[in-house]
């Protein structure tokens, strides 16, 4: 009886230490690796400087070597004598096909947040400006490039907007396209801009700052996140 108890094997509790460490070794390299990732993933999400237009809203050096041209000699085409080429002219907004909310007649067509890029803008599809010689309509609104005054709204939050009112200088590539039966030539339209994608929207002056409750943001710009209700901002002249 005796011998069969020393020929029984010893109990090794190396075994169970094993068997507790390498499980634990291996979770805890699990949750070191899954906080580097996050961590990672987190530096990934902070801002690396100005966000940039991306895939067809990219520059055209060929438009923007334009742009630079034609403010710098400051030339303007009257509509009713424009040519199917770049051209900018100088008009004032006076109607669009839908809006973001605002004063009547002085009623908002484009918004976007201070210093997000040109996809994140909102507005109507088509826009009408007019000058002492007829009328045309800007295309694709969303996509220009827009120079207008800002408007805070608090300490951190600020934005854009081009009002019904506001006198406008407008770069890009007219397309003569004459419609409309007034016998008053000032009011027919005579052509497109921003049809190809390229425009340069600039305010030239803002007659009345637009208020507070003009501001009111219309349920389609919603596409916005968080949209501000912008204060009163300066009129601006440029002249």
């Amino acid at each position: 009886m005796l011998d069969e108890a020393a020929a029984a094997p010893a109990f090794e509790w190396s075994y169970v230490v094993l068997a507790v460490l390498i499980p634990a070794a291996i979770l805890v390299y699990m949750l070191g690796s899954f906080r580097a990732k996050r961590i990672g993933s987190a530096r990934n999400l902070e801002p690396q400087g100005r966000r940039m237009p991306k895939g067809s809203l990219k520059s055209d050096p060929q438009f923007s070597g334009f742009v630079g041209r034609a403010l710098q000699r400051g030339a303007l085409t009257p509509i009713a004598t424009a040519g199917a080429q770049p051209i900018m002219i100088r008009g004032v907004i006076t109607s669009a096909d839908g809006n973001l909310g605002g004063a009547p007649g002085r009623e908002c067509v484009w918004r976007n947040r201070s210093g997000a890029p040109r996809d994140a803008a909102v507005a109507a599809e088509l826009v009408v400006v007019a000058d002492s010689t007829g009328r045309l309509t800007l295309e694709n609104l969303d996509h220009a490039e827009v120079i207008a005054p800002e408007e805070k709204a608090g300490p951190r939050v600020a934005s854009y907007g081009l009002y019904i009112g506001d006198e406008i200088e407008v770069i890009g590539r007219f397309k003569p396209e004459r419609f409309g039966t007034d016998p008053d030539p000032t009011r027919l339209v005579y052509g497109s801009m921003g049809g190809d994608g390229n425009l340069y929207v600039r305010v030239h002056s803002r007659p009345v700052a637009p208020a507070a409750a003009e501001t009111a943001v219309h349920a389609g710009a919603e596409a916005l996140s968080s949209p501000p209700s912008p204060a009163q901002a300066p009129p601006e002249t440029t002249e």
